[in-house]
């Protein structure tokens, strides 16, 4: 098993197509055929299910999936790392959520930046559960998550809350007042983002556990963006919308009567690469800001 084969076995799960994928890779289709070939030979499963149409993963092929993309992120992890040797002394690799790097994170990665020119630093973005699943990989070191885990690879350290606020814009038609009672959220055209599950039981005590509500996404920028052009309201964390707060593209809605439960963020360190010297000087970092 060739890491060529994993990479082509990937891209052709991706747009699942083998002339696109020929195209992708500038091969002939009989190649990207063979090599799929010769994956399915050495695993001894077959992980597509083709036709005229269409190619589509079979359950072989979905359960192998992650595992061929941590390999070819593996490789180029490996690749990267042997190419800085010599020119700095070791690497940071961080995984964050979006909205936990634009608020709480973006200023200790640059204090690091700037403090420890000897050291590389790598930044994924990603959900919570894949930037676990990179963790337990080895290929991230550190990672920031709203998932609180137990597991014997991480060191679990609670590094802080995302206080969760109500917002509109000034351009909203129907804004009416600037703190409204809980039970008027029912009213309003709500943009929601997934906020986690404590935030999802507190808002199905009004709406039901299945709520339809104008705009549902997975990604806070998305509803920021909706809100910003005046389409609703939306519950955001406060420190992914800091600048918009702050400029007055949007602003904040106060609820009187109850308040929505803060998100915890979490930092994950890889025990196996604690006492690296990228992890001691993060960690140095850290501590120096929370003193001060």
């Amino acid at each position: 098993m060739n890491i060529e084969s994993i990479e082509t076995f990937v891209i052709l799960a991706e747009n699942e197509n083998f002339t696109k994928t020929a195209e992708i890779q500038y091969l002939v289709q009989s190649t990207i055929s063979n090599r799929i070939n010769e994956l399915e030979k050495y695993i001894g499963k077959e992980l597509f299910l083709r036709n005229n149409k269409s190619v589509k993963l079979t359950a072989y092929g979905k359960a192998f999936l992650p595992y061929a993309k941590s390999m070819i992120m593996l490789k180029r992890d490996g690749i990267i790392k042997a190419r800085a040797v010599g020119i700095y002394e070791d690497r940071l690799a961080l995984g964050l959520e979006n909205s936990i790097y634009k608020g709480v994170v973006s200023s200790i990665i640059k204090e690091y930046y700037l403090a420890f020119t000897n050291i590389a630093i790598k930044i994924k973005v990603n959900h919570s559960e894949d930037i676990i699943n990179l963790l337990g990989d080895g290929i991230l070191d550190i990672g920031f998550v709203y998932t609180k885990l137990k597991s014997s690879k991480f060191e679990v350290i609670n590094f802080g809350k995302d206080e969760i606020i109500l917002v509109t814009s000034p351009k909203n038609k129907i804004m009416g007042q600037a703190e409204i009672s809980y039970t008027d959220l029912i009213q309003l055209p709500l943009l929601y983002a997934d906020l986690g599950e404590e935030f999802f039981k507190w808002l199905s005590i009004l709406f039901g556990d299945s709520p339809l509500l104008k705009l549902s996404v997975d990604e806070i920028s998305y509803v920021i963006d909706f809100v910003k052009e005046g389409f609703g309201y939306a519950f955001i964390t406060k420190s992914s919308a800091k600048s918009e707060l702050e400029h007055g593209e949007i602003i904040q809605v106060k609820i009187k009567d109850s308040v929505p439960p803060s998100r915890q963020i979490y930092m994950l360190i890889n025990k196996n690469k604690k006492d690296t010297l990228a992890i001691k000087s993060w960690m140095d970092i850290v501590n120096s800001m929370n003193k001060s």
